[in-house]
């Protein structure tokens, strides 16, 4: 038996992704950049990391999207913008204030 998943959740689940993924990736990214020399090693897994967790965010939204009708995919399409440019205000804010050292 397949349960079907609430839009809320997805959404929910894609925010919290989207704000993680942002914010561990561009933290490594500006203290990779604090060291001496680039390209590091933190700089290098960093890049690793945003690039495949990104890609992988996509590819599952995708799938997710691909099953709704033309109706409710524009309508979640929509609303996967506006959590993307608020999960951007999100972390650029919280970077500014809260910064993770990588040692």
């Amino acid at each position: 038996m397949i349960r079907k998943v609430s839009p809320r959740w997805i959404l929910c689940g894609y925010t919290i992704a989207l704000i993680s993924l942002l914010y561990l990736g561009l933290s490594g990214l500006i203290s990779s950049s604090m060291r001496g020399s680039l390209p590091n090693t933190l700089f290098i897994l960093s890049m690793c990391f945003l690039s495949v967790g990104a890609w992988g965010l996509g590819l599952g939204i995708r799938n997710y999207t691909k099953n709704l009708d033309q109706v409710a995919e524009t309508l979640m399409k929509k609303r996967l913008i506006l959590l993307t440019a608020f999960g951007w205000l999100i972390v650029l804010g919280s970077i500014s204030f809260f910064p993770i050292v990588f040692i």
